[in-house]
């Protein structure tokens, strides 16, 4: 449950590249950090932050990196207590102030509930915490994470014996407002996960693919505020090993929603390039009876009631259309032949070899009422 910087797998200096261009041409370029004329061998690097190719000096070469954009840092550097480096241009921008930080983290969940509130909820019980990256790496250690990564960014984990399931995301200080929202969001997205996926299918689905999912929310917010600089940054990431890439691509293809579907009830442990269809391979499990209910008239169904997850046994089925179960929280949810919807939704439900556009009209606890948008036609499903 963490987020990585950018930077972490830039190889410090991609390579030494020497031009065997005459000296007097080589004398016209500057070096980035020191801002001398060049006159011997050019190591070329890449800006992390605004992705753009720089040259600097074999003397620089081995000076401190910025932590966030990897410039060798010579004029005016910025150093931090736990000993990292800033550039001029990003110490001018960095978030260091706890009180600040947790403004912003709150802001972001406010911005998570409202662009996502049709298909999920984030938990609220989160207690934000800021540290900086000796105490990050002495928590990772301790809690026997093994990633590779020079630049944690944030984490968040259960807090045990507590009363009620809670959060504690840690957020390390120095980063940009704009790194600092996304790794929220990316933090707020593995809470989710806690509270929605079972056990059972958290020790199935990959570390790459549920990173690759928390790193999708971060961008889709990103895309949201317009962020295109931070959604640049997310793409270069590489610690997801492409997971990033195939939730996009997933996300424009079929939905947030059949995303989520995947994540709680796939049968598959990460996505696969060139078989995304296999996201809608989900199956949704059947709630175990904890009591019955005396069946109405016009029907012999049973309801199965578990955990707030009530599920027809057998399902609802009116004119092809099965009601699977109906999730009840705060934003409830319907499974209509394998895909799930809330209110005032439009979607495809695959009818034998086609797929019907619906919308979902209501959503109440044992029946849904829905619409076939090409014919007009209304059903009520009912679980009873």
């Amino acid at each position: 449950m963490n987020r990585f910087s950018p930077s972490r797998w830039r190889l410090f200096w991609l390579a030494a590249v020497f031009f065997t261009l005459p000296l007097a041409a080589l004398a016209l370029n500057n070096c980035f950090a020191c801002k001398q004329e060049i006159s011997g061998g050019i190591f070329i690097g890449i800006d992390q932050i605004t992705g753009e190719k720089f040259m600097i000096c074999s003397n620089c070469v081995m000076l401190p990196r910025c932590f966030l954009c990897g410039v060798p840092v010579k004029i005016n550097p910025t150093v931090l207590p736990d000993g990292r480096s800033l550039c001029e241009r990003d110490a001018k921008a960095v978030v260091l102030d706890a009180a600040e930080t947790r403004r912003i983290c709150s802001q972001i969940k406010d911005n998570l509930d409202r662009q996502f509130s049709r298909f999920a909820t984030f938990p609220a019980n989160v207690d934000v915490d800021v540290i900086d990256r000796i105490d990050l790496f002495s928590l990772f250690h301790q809690t026997g994470f093994d990633f590779e990564s020079p630049n944690l960014l944030g984490c968040i984990r259960p807090v045990a014996g507590t009363a009620g399931k809670r959060y504690w995301m840690q957020l390390m200080t120095g980063q940009t407002p704009s790194g600092l929202k996304a790794t929220c969001a990316h933090e707020f997205a593995h809470a989710w996960a806690g509270d929605n996926i079972s056990k059972e299918r958290r020790d199935r689905i990959s570390r790459d693919a549920e990173e690759g999912f928390c790193e999708l929310i971060a961008y889709l917010l990103m895309d949201a505020q317009h962020d295109e600089e931070q959604k640049k940054v997310i793409l270069r990431n590489r610690y997801t090993r492409g997971q990033i890439y195939l939730f996009i691509e997933a996300e424009q293809r079929f939905g947030l929603d059949q995303i989520l579907d995947w994540m709680r009830f796939g049968n598959d442990a990460s996505l696969q390039l060139g078989h995304l269809e296999a996201i809608r391979d989900v199956t949704v499990p059947v709630a175990q009876p904890s009591f019955r209910l005396p069946p109405p008239a016009k029907t012999n169904a049973v309801i199965a009631k578990s955990n707030d997850v009530a599920v027809a046994l057998p399902p609802s089925v009116v004119a092809g259309f099965k009601l699977e179960g109906i999730f009840w929280d705060k934003s409830p949810q319907a499974i209509i032949n394998g895909r799930s919807f809330v209110t005032e939704e439009d979607g495809m439900v695959k009818l034998g070899s086609n797929q019907v556009p619906v919308r979902c009209l209501a959503i109440q606890k044992y029946s849904v009422r829905i619409r076939e948008l090409d014919s007009g036609l209304e059903h009520e499903l009912d679980l009873r």
